[in-house]
Parts: structure tokens; C-alpha cells; sequence
């Protein structure tokens, strides 16, 4: 999975978790933090949830623990994948 692909489903899961926000969601990009999402913790980890679900694939905490950016999401979703 591309780069483009894993951002348009982390925007899906965005727009899951937070309804309502699409135009804000719509902005973010790989160099946007985790921060700048504007997720309170449990939206975060629903995203997460949803990403993994997607994904077929279990975040180790150690790694999700590390991850401040999109880009660093995207690593992650990627390295589910191999």
C-alpha cells in the first residue's frame, strides 16, 4: 500500500471517529502531528482501532507509543503490511 492509499485511510478513519470535521480532516497531510488532529486520547486510539481493522493488523504499544506524526502512522501501517 502507497503512501497516498494509507493517508485517504487514515483521513476515512479521521472522519470515523470525529464526524463532522471532514473539512478539517481534509487538510491533513504527512507532515501533520498527531496533535494537530485535535483528538482527545480515546478518539485517538478509536482511530488507531479502526486503522488496525482495516489493516488486519495488531500496532505494537512500544511502536504506537513512538508515533508523533502522520508520516510515523504511515510507517507503521506499512511495516503491517510486509
Amino acid at each position: 500500500m502507497d503512501e497516498a492509499k494509507i493517508l485517504d485511510l487514515i483521513k476515512e478513519a479521521l472522519n470515523d471517529v470525529a464526524p463532522g470535521r471532514e473539512a478539517d480532516f481534509a487538510k491533513v497531510t504527512l507532515t501533520s502531528t498527531i496533535e494537530d488532529l485535535g483528538l482527545d486520547s480515546i478518539a485517538t486510539m478509536e482511530m488507531v482501532g479502526y486503522l488496525e481493522e482495516q489493516v488486519d493488523a495488531t500496532f505494537p504499544d512500544e511502536d504506537l507509543a513512538k508515533v508523533s506524526s502522520i508520516m510515523d502512522l504511515t510507517a507503521l501501517v506499512r511495516a503491517s503490511q510486509t
